[in-house]
């Protein structure tokens, strides 16, 4: 059949099809690719530390002491840099903070990779924690911000928050592959460092956010912006939200989480120990801890679509109280089951309704700088570790301390119940909010 005589119906499917393609490819690119690097860096740093750690040790003749000084100052880095993203968005644009990130990740990886010495072990914990922040939440935040409908945020960034938390649980599994295929553990940094460099390239490539897309119906994205209480209209002012007692709240909890969560991952071994767990179910339990944690900021992203993320932040705050509980007397098979599931889902739960909240309660614009003061003032969780060593030495174990971390989690949840969509106090802040207070 000739090309005049072809079917125009089938012309108008192949176009019909590119198009979709083309939207899809436009769409769901940039999100593999954030996912990918939030996957990476994650399985690469704080999961990947620990696993390393005992080889650099035997190779390097440290203490664990001195090795543990390296891992609390990735940590301290990624705190202090959370507002750095923001700080370089502003300036130069949401690329930017990916090269900038890539570029002191690949460094860190590299100088861990040839480390000849303690001071050079420090130095390159705290470029790649550095770097961490600016190729993570906030940069991510930012783009779906700026791309993504609301009404489809939520599931996008549930989704997001999840493929990072499996990096989590893939983080250790990587190291030892690398370690035991190759005989050494500076492979693992060098590999590290090598696919850092090609995600932040395809970060180039994809990755800049100016262009608004969503679910190809505007006038749906507009009427869930519109018409859901829980989601302002306006774009508060970075000092205004401040001030509010809603933000104070969600910092809190995020903050407390943490603190439970890092003092969990310190000491949950050892204090299973004491009550008579084998090290291996111990060790076992904190990965299913992990892989829950992962998993509920998917199903997060799920329910958000029915419920208030506020209720959200409850049922973390809630699940979180309960498994503390269980963990001080995690002596046997049902109360160990009971805190892995129960922690593990309040931890991420509570990482995506803190995240998703900012977003609704103060706008999109001031996102980065808000998420990244969030996370700034969480770092001071990393006292929590120590703090609970020093309690535990006094009180002969760690029970108490995980009790009393469900006594605060109780406030912080009785907090939330009782908190309320923010209100302008003046049309001269923000303007007028539908949102009743």
């Amino acid at each position: 059949m000739s090309g005049e005589n072809a079917d125009p119906n089938a012309r108008r499917g192949g176009a019909t099809g590119l198009v979709m393609a083309i939207d899809l490819y436009r769409k769901w690119t940039p999100f593999i690719v954030l996912s990918a690097f939030f996957f990476h860096i994650t399985a690469g740093t704080f999961t990947s530390f620990g696993v390393a750690l005992p080889f650099m040790i035997e190779e390097m003749g440290w203490t664990w002491s001195q090795a543990g000084a390296g891992f609390s100052i990735l940590a301290l880095m990624v705190g202090l840099a959370a507002l750095a993203p923001a700080w370089i968005i502003r300036r130069w644009g949401l690329t930017a903070s990916f090269i900038f990130g890539g570029a002191c990740m690949v460094l860190g990886f590299g100088l861990l990779a040839t480390t000849q010495s303690l001071p050079q072990f420090f130095i390159g914990a705290a470029f790649a924690g550095f770097g961490y922040p600016l190729c993570a939440i906030v940069p991510a935040m930012d783009y779906f911000n700026k791309t993504i409908s609301a009404k489809q945020r939520g599931s996008v960034i549930g989704a997001y928050m999840m493929i990072g938390g499996l990096g989590g649980v893939a983080g250790p599994l990587l190291v030892t592959t690398i370690i035991e295929f190759t005989g050494d553990w500076r492979n693992h940094w060098w590999a590290a460092a090598v696919v850092t460099i090609f995600l932040t390239g395809l970060a180039v490539i994809f990755i800049h956010g100016e262009e608004k897309i969503d679910d190809g119906n505007d006038e749906n994205a507009a009427e869930v912006e519109t018409d859901d209480p829980h989601v302002t209209i306006h774009n508060w002012s970075y000092r205004d939200v401040l001030r509010t007692r809603q933000f104070i709240i969600i910092v809190i909890a995020m903050t407390l989480t943490l603190f439970s969560g890092l003092t969990m991952n310190s000491w949950t071994v050892t204090h299973m120990n004491a009550l008579g767990v084998t090290t291996a179910v111990a060790a076992g339990a904190l990965s299913m801890h992990a892989l829950i944690n992962a998993l509920s900021r998917g199903i997060g992203g799920v329910l958000v679509r029915w419920l208030d993320p506020k209720w959200l932040l409850v049922s973390a705050l809630g699940a979180q109280l309960v498994g503390m509980l269980a963990l001080s007397g995690a002596d046997s098979p049902l109360m160990i089951a009971l805190f892995v599931i129960a922690d593990g889902f309040g931890f991420g739960m509570c990482f995506f309704a803190t995240t998703l909240l900012l977003v609704n309660y103060f706008g999109t614009e001031r996102n980065p700088e808000l998420l990244g003061t969030m996370h700034f003032v969480t770092t001071v969780a990393m006292v929590g570790p120590v703090a609970a060593g020093v309690i535990a030495e006094r009180v002969g174990g760690f029970g108490v301390v995980f009790v009393g971390y469900a006594g605060a989690l109780l406030l912080v949840m009785i907090a939330a119940v009782l908190m309320r969509p923010p209100v302008p106090k003046t049309p001269a802040d923000v303007g007028h909010s539908r949102a009743a207070g």
